[in-house]
């Protein structure tokens, strides 16, 4: 995790925090109502450390879907080679 990584509710964590489905723990919740998808990590950890671990209540939210980090990109897809291997690569076998 870095300082500057962005943590937000996913929809299954918006719901959350209206419908009270899962039964989270205050400490769980409370920080669930913390992450807002503005507040740097170097900061959101300054305010959850009032509730534990900041990375162990992170990795708990994350693992119920209910946040996720602006890092938390998809997989990059494989492209085929996109040049046959007659064609130059570099200028200097132009």
């Amino acid at each position: 995790m870095f300082d500057v990584e962005i943590f937000s509710k996913t929809a299954r964590g918006r719901a959350e925090v209206s419908d009270r489905t899962l039964g989270l723990t205050p400490r769980l919740r409370s920080a669930l109502i913390l992450v807002d998808g503005k507040t740097p990590l170097g900061q959101l950890s300054t305010a959850l450390a009032m509730l534990g671990d900041p990375k162990e209540i992170l990795r708990q939210l994350r693992k119920l879907g209910l946040v996720e980090s602006d890092y938390d990109l998809p997989p990059m897809p494989e492209f085929p080679q996109m040049m046959s291997m007659d064609e130059p690569t570099t200028m200097m076998e132009l």
